[in-house]
């Protein structure tokens, strides 16, 4: 007689937008986890545009509530075997679903899995209400597993969850990124910059070395692809420091670019996705991402199965990813002069830009290809059904 497979409630956001938790979970659910596991969805997502992630309002309390019913109702009827949830970095996030989660599962005796994709849960937690902090420290006593994307990251549950149920599941991205032939690069040099276009992000300080980097090549262009928002919900320090971020509205700061004789070398693409992402990937000299908090860019991800040259800050898993001369450039969030020095050096060195793209690759396959990652939390998800049949 078949056996029958374990039935696996996952609960996360869908896109849109395309940011990404959103897309990673995608990965996953149409990945070799359905082979594996039968699946039921929960998706967390209510907001289509990543301008409007974060802002608490009626639409925001609306979806906690039937969060928790939806959650309910599957728990009830569909009475799944493990539940895997995305928790969030903020106090609203953890009082209004998180805990509630855990909660319910443990009311009707599921195994129960955490994954935060984030570096600043630990920093952000000390800024909790003690009684917040007393539900969520009581509430962790429940889970079975908290999965990490970076051994660096593991101190995200320390005091919360056990070492022992602590697991290091790095990020992906798809296997598309590898078959990329960037041997056309751009005449003109391209440096190309994903993600939110925030403080946080490092967005402003890249403009900030534009005019610097025009300078010595004129025809320069920087391509800048994601949504320019005020605020960055949840990141508000420096993880490499502990230092609050000193907020800097970036439109005034795009506004300096766009009046002065830079503005050709500056390029606001938007949300890019899909054969415009693809093409900007293969025509583009190097990658820029100098954010101040990280947990597993998928953007990093996506340059270095590519073969795209990296610039990034040592945050997040960046530090245990990128070997600062081997498969990237690192520098510090913020240093200015450290980012405008390292754009030139690249654009300037061919053989450094092939250097850093060979060995990322290398890396890219041997730590981070698709079927690598998705097996550990199959191998996961296993163990804790073991557990429940020894």
């Amino acid at each position: 007689m078949k056996k029958n497979k374990t039935k696996l409630l996952f609960i996360g956001p869908f896109p849109p937008p395309y940011s990404g938790p959103e897309l990673s979970s995608k990965q996953l659910l149409e990945s070799d986890l359905r082979n594996h596991f039968n699946i039921i969805f929960l998706n967390t997502n209510v907001r289509k545009d990543n301008s409007k992630k974060g802002k608490v309002d009626f639409r925001a309390l609306f979806s906690v509530i039937t969060f928790n019913l939806k959650l309910f109702k599957r728990l009830l009827f569909k009475r799944p075997d493990i539940a895997y949830h995305l928790v969030t970095p903020t106090e609203i996030g953890w009082l209004g679903r998180d805990i509630w989660f855990i909660l319910q599962c443990k009311l009707f005796g599921i195994k129960k899995v955490i994954h935060f994709r984030g570096s600043h849960l630990d920093i952000n937690y000390r800024t909790f209400t003690p009684f917040t902090k007393k539900l969520i420290k009581y509430t962790c006593n429940f889970v079975d597993a908290a999965i990490v994307q970076s051994y660096c990251l593991k101190n995200q549950f320390k005091g919360l969850v056990s070492d022992d149920k602590i697991f290091v599941i790095p990020n992906t991205v798809d296997n598309l990124f590898k078959s990329l032939d960037r041997t056309n690069l751009s005449i003109k040099p391209q440096v190309l910059f994903f993600g939110h276009l925030t403080k946080a992000k490092g967005f402003t300080d890249v403009l900030k070395v534009i005019p610097i980097v025009a300078s010595k090549f004129p025809e320069v262009k920087f391509v800048f692809c994601g949504n320019i928002r005020r605020g960055e919900p949840g990141v508000r320090y420096n993880q490499l420091t502990g230092e609050k971020i000193v907020y800097e509205d970036p439109f005034d700061v795009e506004s300096q670019i766009l009046n002065s004789k830079f503005k050709k070398n500056y390029q606001n693409s938007g949300i890019v996705s899909g054969e415009d992402k693809l093409n900007l990937i293969k025509q583009s000299w190097l990658f820029l991402l100098p954010s101040y908090s990280e947990g597993f860019s998928r953007s990093i991800l996506e340059s270095m199965a590519a073969g795209l040259p990296i610039i990034t800050t040592p945050v997040g898993a960046n530090k245990d990813v990128i070997k600062d001369g081997y498969n990237g450039m690192l520098v510090n969030p913020g240093d200015l002069k450290s980012i405008e020095e390292s754009i030139i050096s690249l654009l300037e060195n061919q053989d450094l830009r092939k250097t850093l793209s060979v060995n990322g690759k290398i890396t890219f396959d041997n730590e981070f290809e698709e079927s690598k990652v998705v097996n550990k939390y199959i191998n996961l998800f296993n163990l804790l059904m073991n557990e429940n049949n020894s």
